[in-house]
């Protein structure tokens, strides 16, 4: 918005263009710290190693059945923190145009 003159016309274009690069951006990183933190991508690639070094049968079994569980919950915590990333940019897209129709809302039933 620095190289626009400020103006309430100008607004809903920078919203569109230049705002919507820095949420893409945001959520993009956003993104990327997720998967960073949950270490999801670290544990798909170990996932085939024993725990603890264990290569007994029955720790191999152990492995495998507490891997799984522990699966189950990185993937839906993960799931869960993408899900309010895309939520924050979805709520990014359509706060403009309802911002502007409360606006009319508001104007038109000053009015009646």
């Amino acid at each position: 918005m620095n190289n626009q003159p400020l103006s309430i016309f100008a607004f809903p274009v920078w919203w569109y263009s230049e705002g919507l690069q820095l949420a893409w951006s945001h959520a993009k990183e956003r993104y990327r710290y997720v998967l960073r933190s949950t270490g999801l991508l670290i544990f798909l690639k170990n996932i085939a190693q024993p725990l603890y070094g264990d290569t007994t049968r029955q720790g191999r079994a152990i492995s495998a059945f507490i891997r799984v569980i522990l699966l189950v919950f990185i993937l839906a915590w993960t799931v869960i923190r993408l899900g309010y990333v895309a939520a924050l940019f979805f709520v990014h897209l359509l706060a403009l145009p309802f911002a502007i129709i409360m606006i009319v809302y508001q104007l038109f039933s000053l009015f009646l």
